[in-house]
């Protein structure tokens, strides 16, 4: 942003703890950089050196062929600076299927590193669950076992099916929202 020496009532003006969020500010040369963090949002903008507080500024974006598909993101930017509060998208739950995955790979990564069946329960579920449900035919000891042969089948090729290469001919079970 660049200070401006134009004067009105539709002129901005930079007041920079009107920016929502945790700010940095850091020297860049002759220039600032400002880092504000907004939520899930991290916003950068560069500063004249002349640009003072309560001065009049105006912004400039990059002129590139994917402008028009960053415009809302600029349009954010723009509402931070007058201090208004960024809507939140709406987060998307994670899916039963989802968390299976996940704690498939994590199992994986435990047992690729050397931890027990036992040691992996532990991490997954917690200590108090392994002392209450871990027994040598138990249902805990059976789904840690399920978890490392469903990452095997993603290492050994699912995971293209994950990553939408593959078309499976059904959902498979699990993927409705968990609560």
């Amino acid at each position: 942003m660049r200070a401006v020496h134009a004067y009105g009532a539709a002129t901005r003006r930079f007041d920079l703890w009107r920016i929502p969020g945790r700010k940095r500010l850091a020297m860049d040369g002759h220039d600032l950089t400002i880092t504000a963090d907004l939520s899930a949002l991290r916003m950068r903008l560069s500063l004249s050196g002349t640009l003072e507080d309560g001065g009049a500024y105006v912004g400039a974006v990059p002129l590139t062929p994917g402008l028009r598909s960053q415009l809302d993101g600029y349009r954010e930017q723009a509402q931070a600076l007058e201090g208004h509060a960024l809507q939140i998208s709406h987060v998307r739950s994670a899916t039963r299927s989802a968390l299976l995955h996940l704690r498939a790979l994590q199992a994986l990564d435990a047992s690729i590193a050397g931890a027990s069946h036992r040691d992996i329960a532990q991490a997954l579920f917690g200590l108090e669950a392994v002392v209450l449900r871990w027994h040598e035919d138990g249902e805990l000891r059976a789904q840690v076992r399920h978890l490392l042969r469903r990452a095997e089948s993603f290492m050994n090729g699912g995971y293209l099916s994950l990553a939408g290469v593959l078309d499976p001919a059904a959902k498979p079970p699990g993927d409705e929202p968990v609560r």
